[in-house]
């Protein structure tokens, strides 16, 4: 393990000697220098990782090594020491770039505790960078993965509003991608660097939501001990993407309307009008057209949401894009489980093809991952497939000729009611909506054929 570089820089010999044994002991690699002016070939030699100076010193100060330093190589941290008449020049010197400052006489712990800060602070700082270079190399538009017709419409599209302010909405089936299309365009913008907040509008309840969106002041409801800022606030200078917006209700509809026409909000029981600058993304897996002619959604909000609208296909609608994105997904996996598969059988990827895919993209991907777990052979075979898709039945082709009336229409009822809960993200009251019956009777109907989910 490379340990990190510290250069001392003091004209004392005393403090010089005594920092190199306590930082030595301590597992750092230590190189001294009398002066500013010799810690500069220190620097160009052997490139430190922290710089410990004094800020006075003959020839050249600590201030203006801090200087050169900032100038050499702005990666290369730097601690001042000084004594109690030079603080004020310390803290000119942070405003500089300094890390921090050490006031004589010389605490060791004291030290230690300021040196390993800056270490911890910068492998923060290293780890964030390289999550903000690998999440805008996969959110790449070169990275969405698919040769089908209608999704190279998209990446045009997309392509094209990507770096402007314009409100986006996408729609879509769950899990064809609304988020990731989301992220892609947030990360091909000028607001890459700034933050990407999404919120699922669809799983919680409208205080919460308000909460959540709005942020709250102290005191505003019980448990409420502190002001906290909303996803909105966090998200200023940058996106915030909306998903399931089809499902919030109407009094939220109102504030959210209100805050796209004028990019203001209050907190839930505070008085201040926030101002943020935000771009706004949204997406729905319902028909949000439908909801306005239904009387769901306001038809003001609607069209404040429609300047820019992306409809991501289904995965069945484009199975020339099922191959390209099971190599995709094979490709990740194996990284990700230190497998090495070569390929996918045609056997397997013609039972990949022929499957209907009511998860979409989603669910192919949890397939690959599946069969990345399950192979044994170097290349991917029916068997290691989830059954439902080696068995090439989906369901869409029952044998009702030797079902009883009764059965079948027993199997088709419960067929519409899973269809209806996937589209509808499990909201039974939306569910309920959509087949024109009540919540009591979907409820009825999901014991009957067992469709409550685990936990419930």
């Amino acid at each position: 393990m490379t340990r990190e570089k510290i250069l001392v820089v003091d004209d004392e010999p005393s403090i010089r000697k005594s920092l190199d044994m306590m930082l030595s002991l301590h597992g750092y690699q230590v190189g001294i220098s009398a002066d500013g002016k010799e810690a500069l070939h220190e620097i160009d030699r052997d490139k430190p990782d922290l710089i410990l100076a004094d800020v006075n010193m003959p020839r050249m100060d600590g201030i203006e090594l801090l200087k050169k330093t900032n100038e050499i190589d702005e990666n290369i941290g730097v601690i001042l020491i000084t004594g109690y008449g030079s603080i004020d020049d310390a803290v000119s010197a942070m405003r500089l770039g300094a890390h921090d400052y050490i006031t004589k006489p010389i605490n060791d712990q004291e030290i230690l505790t300021q040196i390993e800060r800056y270490f911890e602070r910068k492998k923060l700082r290293r780890e964030n960078q390289d999550l903000k270079r690998e999440l805008k190399s996969r959110y790449r538009f070169e990275s969405i993965v698919g040769a089908d017709s209608k999704m190279q419409k998209i990446y045009d599209l997309i392509e094209t509003v990507a770096d402007t302010p314009a409100t986006v909405t996408i729609l879509g089936e769950n899990g064809t991608g609304k988020s990731m299309l989301a992220r892609a365009i947030h990360y091909n913008s000028s607001r890459a660097k700034e933050p990407f907040i999404e919120v699922s509008c669809g799983t919680l309840t409208e205080t919460l939501l308000e909460s959540e969106l709005f942020g709250h002041s102290k005191g505003a409801f019980t448990g409420a001990v502190r002001d906290k800022p909303g996803k909105f606030e966090q998200a200023d200078s940058g996106t915030i993407f909306l998903d399931e917006i089809g499902s919030s209700s109407a009094a939220m509809q109102l504030k959210l309307l209100r805050v796209l026409q004028e990019r203001t909000f209050e907190r839930v029981g505070g008085d201040n009008t926030i101002s943020v600058d935000i771009r706004v993304i949204t997406a729905s897996n319902t028909d949000l057209q439908q909801q306005v002619k239904d009387g769901e959604f306001r038809e003001d909000l609607y069209y404040r949401l429609n300047i820019v609208q992306i409809h991501l296909p289904p995965l069945r609608e484009r199975v020339s894009d099922v191959k390209l994105l099971a190599e995709h997904f094979l490709g990740n996996c194996c990284a990700k489980y230190d497998k090495n598969l070569k390929g996918i059988t045609k056997e397997a990827l013609d039972c990949l093809q022929h499957y209907h895919w009511p998860g979409n993209v989603r669910e192919l991907e949890n397939c690959m991952e599946r069969a990345v777990l399950m192979a044994r052979e170097e290349l991917v075979q029916p068997i290691d497939l989830p059954p439902i898709i080696a068995s090439g039945d989906d369901g869409h082709n029952l044998d009702i000729a030797a079902m009883s009336l009764t059965e079948a229409l027993q199997m088709t009822e419960k067929q519409l009611i899973v269809k209806a809960l996937e589209h509808n993200n499990w909201n039974r009251n939306l569910t309920a909506s959509r087949l024109h019956i009540n919540r009591t009777t979907l409820f009825k109907k999901m014991r009957k054929y067992g469709l409550f989910q685990d936990g419930e």
